[in-house]
C-alpha cells in the first residue's frame, strides 16, 4: 500500500549509503521514506529521498539520525522529530516544493546539529519555526539564528 514506509527501523544501528527512496505515487508524497523507532539510530551517507510525506520520521527520544551528504527532494518535511531525539545533519540538500513544506520539523526537545547544508524552496530549511534550543545551527545552513546553544 502506498501509505506504508518505504524503511521502519524498530531499533539497533542502521547505514543506510548511496541509496534512493522514492515514492511510487509521486505526486501523493504519502508514504514516509525511513521511519525510526525503538532506539534505532540511522546513518544516511550521500542518498536521496523524495517524494515523501516525511524523509525521515524519528519516532521517540531515544532515537538518532546522522545525514551527510544526503539529498532531501519533493517532501513535506525532510527530518520530522515528532518527540525528540538526537540528529547531526551535516552537507546535505534540502529541495522543498511547496510554501507548506519545511525541510526540519523538530520538537522542541530534539538535540544534535545543523550544519552545512543548502536549501531551496518558499520556506527554505526552518519554515515559520526557529530551530530547538538544543540544536546548534549555522547560518550556511540557511537558518536565521547562529550557534544555539547544547
Amino acid at each position: 500500500h502506498f501509505y506504508t514506509p518505504a524503511v521502519t527501523l524498530l531499533g539497533g544501528t542502521w547505514r543506510l549509503e548511496h541509496c534512493s527512496i522514492e515514492s511510487s505515487r509521486p505526486k501523493h508524497r504519502a508514504c514516509a521514506g525511513v521511519v525510526l523507532r525503538g532506539g534505532a539510530r540511522l546513518e544516511l551517507v550521500d542518498c536521496t529521498i523524495s517524494t515523501a510525506s516525511s524523509a525521515v520520521q524519528i519516532c521517540d527520544a531515544e532515537c538518532s539520525l546522522l545525514a551527510r551528504g544526503t539529498t532531501f527532494r519533493n517532501v513535506r518535511t525532510a527530518v520530522f522529530a515528532e518527540r525528540g531525539g538526537r540528529i547531526t545533519v551535516t552537507g546535505c540538500a534540502f529541495e522543498t516544493q511547496l510554501g507548506s513544506d519545511v525541510a526540519l520539523r523538530l520538537s522542541a526537545d530534539t538535540r544534535g546539529a545543523v550544519r552545512g547544508n543548502t536549501a531551496s524552496g518558499p520556506r527554505a530549511l526552518w519554515g515559520r519555526l526557529l530551530p530547538p534550543a538544543g540544536v546548534e545551527v549555522d547560518t550556511a545552513a540557511g537558518g536565521e539564528v547562529d550557534q544555539l546553544p547544547l
